[in-house]
C-alpha cells in the first residue's frame, strides 16, 4: 500500500527506503508497545518542508476481520483517506508504505497550527483569551460532531491531537481551523451516540477546562449535532 508522492520518482522500494532513512529529531521516542515498536521523527527536507515520519516495526492490532493481526499504520492511513472523504480536517498525509514487519506514515507539517494542548498552557484569564476560548471550543464542537455523525470514534481525543489555528480571532473575526492528529486508533462504531460518549470525555479529562466552560462546550456539541447529551453534563 503505497500513496506516491509527486516530488520523488523512485520505485516504491527506494520510496519506502528514503523515508525510512530520513534523517530527524525525534518528537515520539521509539516505544515498544503491541508487541512492536512505533516512533515519530521530524524531518526537514532541502527546500525547508517540514515533515513528521511515523515508522512502525512489528506493530500490529487485532480485530474480527484481522485476527491474526494487520500493520497498525494501514488502519490509520485508512482513516486518513476516509476523514478526507467526510471532510474531517488532518494533516496533509503525503506516503505511506508497508515493507514486511516495517511501516511508514509521512504526514505535512500544520504551518500557524498549535495544539489545544499547548495554547491552553500559554493562555492566560484575560476578557481577551476567554474570548478565544469560547471560538476554540465551539469550532472544536463542530469539528467532532460532524466527525461523530459520521459514526467516526477517534478514540484519543486529547488536547494534545486536536490542533488549531485561531487566524484572526484575537481581532474579533472568528475564523479558526482544527485539524485532528493520531487516527492510528480510530474507528467505526454502531451509532454517533456511542462515539460521542466515548470521545468527549477524554476532553473533559484531560483538560482543566471550568464546570461552566466544559458546559458551554457540550451545549455547542448539541447544537452542530441536533441531539442531547444530559450525561455528559455530570
Amino acid at each position: 500500500m503505497v500513496i506516491k508522492m509527486n516530488t520523488i520518482t523512485y520505485s516504491d522500494i527506494e520510496q519506502f527506503n528514503y523515508w525510512w532513512n530520513v534523517s530527524g529529531s525525534w518528537v515520539e521516542e521509539p516505544n515498544r508497545r503491541r508487541g512492536g515498536e512505533s516512533g515519530v521523527l521530524i524531518h526537514k527536507d532541502k527546500v525547508g518542508q517540514v515533515f513528521y515520519v511515523k515508522r512502525q516495526e512489528k506493530h500490529i492490532y487485532r480485530s474480527l476481520l484481522f485476527p491474526f493481526g494487520q500493520q497498525t499504520i494501514k488502519r490509520e492511513n485508512l482513516a486518513y483517506q476516509a476523514f478526507k472523504k467526510i471532510g474531517i480536517p488532518t494533516p496533509e498525509l503525503v506516503y505511506c508504505g508497508v515493507s514486511g514487519d516495517r511501516a511508514i506514515l509521512v504526514t505535512k507539517e500544520l504551518k500557524g497550527f498549535i495544539s489545544f494542548e499547548q495554547w491552553l498552557d500559554q493562555s492566560n484569564n484575560s476578557d481577551a483569551n476567554e474570548i478565544a476560548l469560547f471560538a476554540v471550543l465551539r469550532s472544536i464542537a463542530n469539528v467532532l460532531s460532524k466527525m461523530h455523525k459520521h459514526r467516526f470514534q477517534h478514540n484519543c481525543v486529547y488536547p494534545k491531537h486536536i490542533f488549531i489555528n485561531l487566524n484572526d480571532v484575537q481581532q474579533g473575526k472568528e475564523n479558526i481551523e482544527i485539524a485532528l492528529l493520531d487516527l492510528e486508533k480510530s474507528r467505526k462504531r454502531f451509532t454517533a451516540k456511542q462515539a460521542t460518549l466515548h470521545d468527549l470525555p477524554q476532553i473533559k479529562r484531560h483538560t482543566s477546562l471550568t464546570m461552566n466552560e466544559w458546559r458551554y462546550f457540550v451545549q455547542q456539541y448539541e447544537i452542530a449535532c441536533d441531539a442531547f447529551f444530559p450525561s455528559l453534563y455530570i
